[in-house]
């Protein structure tokens, strides 16, 4: 059993990754765009609107994001909307949302 156990934990690569996953959702403002972009695509103003962030604050957890690739963003006119491209963290957040709907 032990061996088994261990075994689950033996590969560094996938704890980092699950470390990494974690740490996007240990910083509130960036959990809240993750959140808001698992449910489609939004504006940088849509984002600051809907989190009810500061604009600088959102705008650098979204370069953040992006830059670690987690995000992609399209520039459509004046505004640029940004896109969850990470399977994993979207369905992370609808596991996590259906674990705690009714949590008071």
């Amino acid at each position: 059993m032990i061996e088994r156990i261990q075994a689950r934990f033996a590969d560094e690569g996938k704890c980092s990754h699950v470390l990494n996953m974690f740490s996007l959702f240990s910083n509130p403002v960036r959990f809240r765009i993750l959140c808001t972009l698992s449910e489609g695509d939004f504006s940088v103003q849509e984002i600051v609107e809907i989190t009810g962030g500061k604009i600088s604050n959102v705008s650098q957890q979204l370069k953040m994001l992006t830059l670690a690739g987690y995000l992609s963003k399209e520039r459509q006119g004046k505004h640029v909307f940004y896109h969850l491209v990470d399977e994993k963290v979207r369905s992370t957040i609808a596991f996590m949302h259906q674990l705690f709907e009714h949590q008071n």
